[in-house]
């Protein structure tokens, strides 16, 4: 293509000399941009073969794999290497396939990977601009110092008694449904918007009455962005610096007006009458009160309800289609949760919860097999040495600031290195014993060291009270229209593309 260009171009020019200086050129161009996808080659880092316009992107920019799909074939192709070499585009990058590599990326040598390789332009996006997930710096470290009291165990146990009341009325709302095919991420997006607008502001977001609900618009909105925005979003996972350049924001105009309007709402209210319970909200307030702007407060208020619903859904939705694919689980949960509570109607509380042992590897099991997110993409922030050993030696490949590198949560969760026969769905891989026995504790759908993810206690009690209900209440079954699930390639996030069709039952009571 470059060729013929250069002909073209030489050509209109009618002119031998300026003729041969554009080939010279163009041949030049050429060479400079082969001689820069050798990089890895050159040095001895293993690695998909790159073209020379999307380097090793073009499947995912185009659509025709899903990021999980992508970098799932890297990790089969070299099941040897500690590490390949990628493009981003024009980028080198890494992907790191050994567990002890992940964990000083993550863990030991986490001040050399302090950012997430995200880009976004804090005047278009302000309310972003104070989400851990999003920023890096002295502004992660403050958002991170302010937010973790909100979610540690003993306020999850303060807001437990919120979540109780809502998973019955979910419960209820399922019970509706009974006999007919539901969509088992949808119905857990209703569940989760509805508990966190509980949690976090105390309010009543009338989801389980009204699909079109406020609340359910605006979270569909975050998560289905417009056209431009889709595309700076692709732009901003593969080439970030390129998305300076496109004044569009990633954040709906009218969800960053409604959650203004709703945060100046509330805090108007609470001046004279302060919330019956201390919610999320009103923890923020007690924690740094005289050092919060409205529009800190608002930011801070949209990662609770943003993280807190999505992410969780997905979650939990494929966990029920899990219980759905294995009835023999399901039915092993039902009885582990009647062991602990008993047939006597006993109040259920956040540490009757926690005893169930068999839900909590359900969940585990669940997350291994379909994170939320397929990968975390981490930014190499100072030079740092790759190290790894050759026949006992240990050597090195140094990385530059700048350098983008992926840890590939699904491929490692499904390597049967780490978990035999991974497609099948066993909680017992998160039994003690079982656990005890896995040198290389592989297991990343939070992420891992000081830059986890801040609401993993309480995506996890929010799914483990519904799913604890549901099965007690009811079986469930797939639909017979239910299709296997495959990934939907259009969004980064792990969705089914045709949803995961499931049938409630509800279970006799003798």
């Amino acid at each position: 293509m470059i060729l013929t260009t250069v002909f073209l171009i030489g050509l209109l020019y009618k002119n031998p000399v300026a003729f041969f200086l554009v080939i010279v050129a163009g041949l030049l161009v050429r060479e400079l941009i082969k001689y820069h996808f050798r990089h890895w080659e050159r040095c001895n880092v293993p690695g998909p073969k790159p073209s020379l316009i999307f380097g090793n992107i073009a499947s995912n920019i185009f659509l025709r794999q899903h990021f999980a799909e992508m970098i799932d074939g890297w990790y089969n192709k070299f099941p040897n290497a500690p590490f390949i070499g990628f493009y981003k585009i024009f980028k080198p990058s890494v992907m790191i396939r050994d567990p002890e590599m992940i964990k000083n990326v993550l863990v030991r040598d986490q001040a050399c990977f302090s950012a997430n390789d995200f880009a976004f332009d804090e005047k278009l996006d302000p309310l972003l601009a104070h989400n851990p997930f999003m920023v890096s710096g002295e502004r992660w470290k403050k958002s991170r110092q302010l937010l973790t009291p909100i979610f540690t165990g003993s306020k999850m146990k303060q807001l437990f008694p919120i979540m109780d009341e809502i998973s019955s009325q979910f419960v209820n709302f399922v019970g509706r449904q009974c006999g007919r095919e539901v969509e088992a991420k949808s119905i857990s997006a209703a569940y989760t918007t509805q508990n966190v607008a509980g949690c976090a502001f105390s309010l009543d977001a009338d989801c389980f009455n009204n699909p079109n609900s406020e609340w359910r618009v605006m979270g569909k909105k975050i998560f289905q962005p417009t056209l431009l925005a889709g595309i700076k979003f692709m732009l901003m996972l593969f080439v970030p610096s390129v998305t300076w350049f496109i004044p569009v924001p990633f954040l709906p105009k009218e969800v960053d007006r409604w959650m203004r309007k709703l945060v100046s709402t509330l805090l108007q209210e609470r001046k004279t009458k302060q919330p019956e319970r201390d919610d999320q909200l009103q923890s923020l307030l007690k924690t740094k009160s005289a050092e919060l702007t409205e529009e800190q407060i608002a930011g801070h208020s949209l990662a609770f309800f943003s993280e807190g619903f999505e992410t969780s859904s997905t979650t939990m939705g494929f966990a029920i289609l899990h219980l759905a694919e294995n009835p023999d689980v399901q039915e092993k949960l039902f009885q582990e949760i009647q062991n602990t509570l008993g047939k006597n109607d006993i109040p259920l509380t956040f540490d009757l919860v926690q005893k169930i042992e068999y839900l909590d590897w359900v969940l585990q099991e669940s997350l291994r097999i379909t994170p939320p997110a397929a990968g975390l993409q981490k930014l190499c922030t100072q030079n740092y040495c790759l190290k790894y050993k050759v026949d006992g030696k240990e050597v090195g490949t140094w990385i530059m600031p700048g350098t983008t590198v992926l840890i590939p949560i699904v491929a490692v969760h499904m390597d049967p290195k780490y978990y035999p026969e991974p497609e099948k769905f066993r909680p017992e891989r998160f039994s003690p014993e079982e656990k005890a026995k896995r040198t290389d504790p592989v297991y990343y759908p939070f992420g891992d060291g000081p830059r986890m993810c801040l609401g993993m206690r309480f995506a996890q009690i929010q799914i483990k009270v519904a799913l604890l209900k549901l099965v007690q209440q009811f079986r469930v079954r797939t639909s017979p229209n239910n299709k296997p699930w495959q990934y939907n390639r259009n969004t980064f996030l792990t969705e089914a593309k045709d949803g995961l069709q499931v049938v409630f039952e509800r279970r006799s009571q003798d």
